[in-house]
């Protein structure tokens, strides 16, 4: 008897070992570190449909401030990671703008900020780019 009851906990704890398979998260975030003397906003944009007219400043988005010599993550939408995002999304931008401009003028209508804060830069980043990348955007840009 004693036998048996070993052998039931043996082949139930095998069933509950093999019945959960260890789940490969992706990657959560999206590391975009700034290297530059200046302070900096950098707005992140994604959609299934995204086109060249969306390089402008989005205002439904805000952005996000990134101080001189320091990073932010990116978070994915959801727990799979960013490779599950982009199965939806051709691209990812992240448009880099002078944090102190965008400033004075993030409260006002969106043709005010797109006329008076200029874009320093615009990263469109496929998933390749950014497995490249290892999942790590530099301002300003490394030669």
């Amino acid at each position: 008897m004693k036998q048996f009851k070993v052998i039931i906990l043996l082949i139930a704890t095998s069933m509950l070992l093999c019945a959960c398979p260890k789940k490969e998260d992706g990657h959560r975030y999206i590391t975009f570190i700034n290297k530059s003397e200046r302070d900096i906003s950098c707005q992140n944009f994604w959609s299934g449909h995204i086109t060249d007219a969306d390089t402008l400043f989005q205002c439904r988005l805000g952005a996000v401030g990134i101080p001189a010599d320091s990073l932010c993550n990116f978070p994915s939408l959801n727990h799979s990671g960013w490779e599950t995002d982009f199965r939806a999304i051709p691209y990812i931008q992240f448009l880099v703008m002078d944090r102190e401009i965008f400033w004075q003028h993030h409260l006002e209508p969106c043709d005010t900020i797109r006329k008076n804060v200029p874009i320093l830069h615009i990263y469109r980043l496929t998933l390749s780019d950014l497995q490249q990348m290892n999942w790590t955007v530099v301002y300003p840009p490394e030669e």
